[in-house]
C-alpha cells in the first residue's frame, strides 16, 4: 500500500493536461470544511494547466473569486424546489434566552423558541430518514440539466464527485453515462458503512447500502481520506478504494481586529495563565467535553488560572457540561464565529482541544480540524480513540498528547501551567511537524489517480 503522506515523484509526467469536471455541493465562497477539498483540488489542477470546470450551488463572490478557477468555468445551480434550512441545535435559543434574561418576556420567548426548535428537529429527523440519498436530492436533476444545457460542447476527460452530500454521486453518474466518460467517487466521510455520525434506522441503512452499491458499479474509482475508511469500503462494499488525505491549507494570517472574546470575557479571564481553545461542531453522543471540564474542576484553586474557549455550534452539550461541572468561571462560549475569527482563536491559544469519539468505530476519522490546528502550530490535546489515525498522527508528529481520563488531563494541565509560569509561554510546534502534510503534498497523488482513470474506458452501466 502506498504511503499517503508521500507524494509521487511526478504528476502525470509530460502528458497533456486533462479536462476535469468537479461536482461538489459545497464550494467557495462557502467557508465550510466540506468546501475546502474540492476547492483545493480545482486550484491545484488549474495551476498545472488542467482545464477545470466545477458544478456546484451557491452564488459567486465576485470581489473574492476562487483562485485560478474563473467564475465562467463554475456552473452554479440552485436546488429546485428550495427546502428550508432547519437548525438542529438549541444553542441559538439558549443564547437568545441568556441575552434577554432580565426581561419579563424571557420565559414566554424561551418556550416559543423551544417549541420551534422541537418542530425543526422533528422535521429534520423525518427528512433525514425519508429523503434519499439525502436532503440535497432536489439538486440532482437541476444540476444535470443545467450542466448539459450550458457546457457548449465542452466534454470532460474525467468527472470527480465529492460527498457528502451523496446526491452529488447521482449527478456524476448521470453525467458520466450521458457523456460516456469515467467518474471518481470521493468520500470525505463514508456513507452507508463506517459512518456512525449519521444516525439512521436499519431500514434506511439498507436503502442507502443498495443505492450506494448501485452507484459505485458505474464509478471507475473511489477515494477516501484514511486507510481505515478505505479498508471499510473494501471489506463491506467490495470496491477498491485509494487514500488521498486532506491536508493543511496554506492561508494568509488573519488580520481582523475583531476581538476573540467580548470585553467582559477578557476581563473575567485576565488573570488566567493557560488558555485552551476548541473550534468547531460538537456532535451529540460522539464528542464529549465532559472529561476536560471535569479535569478543570478537579484543579481546585488552579482552575481559576485555566481559561477554555469554545467556538462553534454545540447543541447545548458544552453549556450543560459547564453547568454540571461548575466551571462557568473558567469557560467562554462564543457560539458560531467566522472562519477568520476561528483562525485567530487557534493562533492565540496556548493549547488547542480536539474533541473526537473515544470508540474504535472512529479509528479512521481524520477531521479537517486537525490540519487547521497543525497550521496554528499550537500543541493539541486530543480527547478520542487512542489508536486512531488522528491520535497516531499527533503522536508521530510530536504535535500534542492524547488523554481521555480526567485525572490524566488534569495532570497535563498542571504540567502546562508550570511550563507557562517558568517560561511565560507554551512553545510552538516545530515547522518540521508539518512536513508532508500540506494539501498540495496530497493533491499531487490525486492528479496521478485522475490521469489513470481518464485513460480507461468508461465502465459499462
Amino acid at each position: 500500500m502506498d504511503n499517503p503522506l508521500q507524494p509521487p515523484d511526478s504528476v502525470g509526467g509530460t502528458d497533456a493536461p486533462l479536462r476535469l469536471l468537479i461536482v461538489a455541493y459545497h464550494f467557495p465562497p462557502a467557508d465550510s470544511v466540506g468546501a475546502r477539498r474540492p476547492a483545493a483540488l480545482a486550484r491545484y489542477a488549474a495551476e498545472r494547466q488542467w482545464d477545470v470546470r466545477v458544478l456546484t450551488t451557491g452564488t459567486p463572490d465576485l470581489e473574492n473569486p476562487v483562485p485560478d478557477v474563473p467564475e465562467r468555468h463554475i456552473v452554479r445551480v440552485a436546488p429546485v424546489p428550495r427546502l428550508p434550512r432547519l437548525r438542529r441545535s438549541p444553542a441559538a435559543a439558549a443564547d437568545g434566552a441568556d441575552a434577554t434574561a432580565s426581561r419579563p418576556a424571557t420565559a414566554a420567548r424561551a418556550r416559543a423558541a423551544d417549541l420551534r426548535l422541537a418542530v425543526n428537529r422533528w422535521v429534520w429527523k423525518a427528512g433525514s430518514e425519508l429523503l434519499v440519498p439525502d436532503s440535497q436530492v432536489n439538486w440532482i436533476w437541476p444540476a444535470v440539466r443545467r450542466f448539459l444545457d450550458t457546457r457548449d460542447g465542452w466534454r470532460p476527460d474525467v468527472i470527480l464527485a465529492t460527498g457528502p452530500p451523496f446526491s452529488v454521486f447521482a449527478v456524476a453518474a448521470r453525467l458520466a453515462r450521458r457523456l460516456d466518460v469515467p467518474w471518481v467517487a470521493d468520500y470525505r466521510d463514508l456513507w452507508s458503512v463506517g459512518n456512525e455520525y449519521w444516525v439512521r434506522t436499519r431500514v434506511r441503512r439498507s436503502v442507502d447500502r443498495r443505492l450506494e452499491r448501485r452507484l459505485l458499479r458505474s464509478a471507475a474509482a473511489s477515494v477516501t481520506v484514511s486507510e481505515p475508511l478505505a479498508e471499510a469500503m473494501r471489506r463491506t462494499l467490495g470496491v477498491h478504494t485509494r487514500v488521498v488525505m486532506n491536508g493543511i491549507d496554506r492561508r494568509p494570517p488573519a488580520t481582523s481586529a475583531e476581538p476573540v472574546a467580548g470585553p467582559q470575557a477578557r476581563a473575567d479571564h485576565a488573570a488566567a495563565t493557560l488558555t485552551l481553545a476548541h473550534t468547531g461542531y460538537v456532535y451529540p453522543g460522539r464528542r464529549d467535553p465532559g472529561p476536560l471540564l471535569e479535569a478543570v474542576a478537579s484543579l481546585g484553586e488552579d482552575a481559576a488560572r485555566v481559561h477554555v474557549v469554545f467556538a462553534g455550534e454545540d447543541n447545548g452539550i458544552v453549556r450543560r457540561a459547564v453547568e454540571r461541572t461548575g466551571v462557568a468561571d473558567s469557560v467562554t462560549l462564543l457560539g458560531q464565529v467566522s472562519a477568520e475569527k476561528s483562525w485567530r482563536i487557534q493562533a492565540e491559544a496556548d493549547v488547542l482541544v480536539l474533541l473526537m469519539w473515544n470508540d474504535p468505530r472512529d479509528a479512521g476519522t481524520v477531521t479537517g480540524k486537525i490540519f487547521d490546528y497543525l497550521f496554528a502550530r499550537r500543541p493539541i490535546l486530543l480527547l478520542g480513540y487512542e489508536s486512531g489515525v488522528a491520535a497516531n498522527l499527533i503522536r508521530a508528529r510530536g504535535a500534542g498528547v492524547v488523554r481521555n481520563d480526567k485525572q490524566a488531563i488534569a495532570e497535563q494541565l498542571r504540567a502546562w501551567l508550570a511550563m507557562k509560569e517558568r517560561s511565560g509561554r507554551i512553545p510552538a510546534l516545530p515547522a518540521s511537524a508539518l512536513d508532508g502534510l500540506f494539501r498540495d503534498d496530497q493533491l499531487a497523488r490525486y492528479l496521478v489517480l485522475l490521469r489513470e482513470v481518464a485513460g480507461r474506458v468508461a465502465p459499462t452501466r
